[in-house]
């Protein structure tokens, strides 16, 4: 807008000097005619090239600006493509929860199964062993230290959690993420992850951010924060599209193990 401004008045200014250049001859001798008429050109000329140099700036802008979303539109066109080509997945995997407000950190070291679109298996070796199995019906979280194991509906759960963990939980799942959450997308600099942080339209705040692998948008690591806890979710050893044994994805507590179930 200042530019245009600067334009506007620039060119008011040189109107106005040329303006008062028409008059200047009427007064002055023929030979001094030759002497004014250099001085409208010189005059004329910056004008002109300003108000040209704020066009092309200004469309340099605008291409910038359109190379930009359809780069972005891009990156998360193939993220979805991955997605949907995804069958199964096996991966190791570190976490470090941050709980913010309580000034507690935990890191937690295990792996995960999945299988599209509802079998998952995640299971913790570190700081203490835990193993969640679920269907999308049901889930069961068995800790063996505590010789405990619940069961509960998977919609119950995800109540009781916060919905947005979903972002992590949920793989082949990146389309609906994509329709339901406002998208910024920070592509590759010097073969660098791309990142993509996703919020919410609505609702509760939250902020997903996933960084993809330029060579395949795997995203490799991904951090959620929501009120006042940051978990970042770092993958490896990832084998897409393998076999996987159905049966790991079937529970049964150990003889003696203390069951608690919830409903609703």
């Amino acid at each position: 807008m200042n530019k245009l401004l600067t334009a506007v008045l620039l060119l008011a200014l040189a109107s106005g000097a040329s303006a008062q250049q028409k008059q200047a001859p009427k007064k002055a001798a023929p030979a001094k005619k030759e002497a004014v008429q250099p001085a409208k050109k010189a005059a004329a000329q910056p004008a002109k090239k300003t108000a040209s140099a704020v066009a092309a700036s200004s469309a340099a802008v605008k291409t910038a600006e359109a190379g930009e979303a359809a780069l972005d539109a891009e990156i998360l066109e193939k993220l979805k493509a991955w997605d949907a080509k995804l069958e199964t997945l096996k991966a190791d995997f570190t976490q470090e929860v941050n709980f913010t407000e309580a000034g507690l950190k935990q890191s937690v070291e295990g792996n995960l199964r999945y299988v599209k679109p509802n079998l998952l298996r995640i299971e913790h070796f570190k700081p203490a062993r835990q193993i969640v199995v679920t269907d999308k019906t049901d889930i069961w979280i068995y800790k063996p230290e505590d010789n405990q194991a619940v069961r509960t509906a998977w919609d119950a759960w995800r109540r009781t959690q916060d919905q947005n963990f979903s972002g992590i939980l949920d793989f082949g799942n990146y389309s609906s993420l994509t329709a339901k959450n406002n998208t910024r997308v920070t592509p590759s600099k010097d073969g660098g992850l791309i990142t993509v942080v996703f919020t919410p339209r609505s609702g509760a705040g939250y902020a997903l951010t996933l960084k993809l692998s330029p060579a395949d948008y795997f995203p490799v690591e991904a951090e959620l924060t929501v009120e006042g806890t940051t978990i970042k979710t770092r993958l490896t050893s990832v084998e897409k599209n393998a076999v996987i044994d159905p049966a790991i994805f079937k529970f049964s507590p150990p003889k003696g193990v203390e069951v608690i179930e919830f409903k609703n």
